[in-house]
């Protein structure tokens, strides 16, 4: 039996993905796969283990995996697909419960003029800078005050947006 010793809780796996038609198996110089990097972020409640995997050469498989760590060290965990759009859509749906009807047509109403330029942003992939824009933009047509508040519901939003992996 060979001398190996079991990952701990949280460690990465790196291996080949071998393609269906692969020579040799047993080294990957010939074949047409790929590496593959997986986390494990532990149970979900349905029992099933929550793996984060990523996919590329050896090298980028262990930045990735490093950036994964960093984010999960950061509690960041959100979808690599998920945007502002979405971000926003389940704030309004979900996040003022209790609130009233008006506060809840006031946020959409802010909100509208910020989704057109950065609506199809990934919420991950989001800067200062991008936000700074779509500020700056609709401010040429609207009140200071309107875009403090959308500034504050967006703000808002990002921090209420679900932080799980899908």
């Amino acid at each position: 039996m060979a001398d190996t010793e079991r990952r701990a809780y949280g460690e990465d796996s790196i291996y080949f993905e071998h393609a269906s038609d692969c020579r040799d198996p047993h080294h990957d110089r010939g074949c047409r796969g790929r590496w593959r990097g997986s986390v494990s972020q532990g149970f979900g409640p349905d029992g099933k283990r929550i793996r984060r995997k990523v996919s590329r050469t050896k090298t980028e498989v262990k930045d990735k995996l490093q950036l994964v760590h960093d984010e999960l060290r950061e509690g960041i965990r959100s979808s690599p697909r998920y945007t502002v759009q979405d971000a926003v859509d389940e704030f309004l749906a979900h996040g003022l419960e209790g609130r009233s009807a008006k506060t809840v047509s006031t946020n959409r109403e802010v909100l509208a003029p910020l989704l057109p330029l950065i609506g199809g942003a990934k919420l991950k992939e989001l800067t200062a800078a991008d936000v700074r824009s779509a500020l700056a933009q609709i401010a040429t047509s609207r009140s200071t005050r309107a875009v403090q508040m959308a500034h504050n519901s967006l703000v808002r939003v990002i921090w209420a947006s679900p932080r799980s992996v899908d």
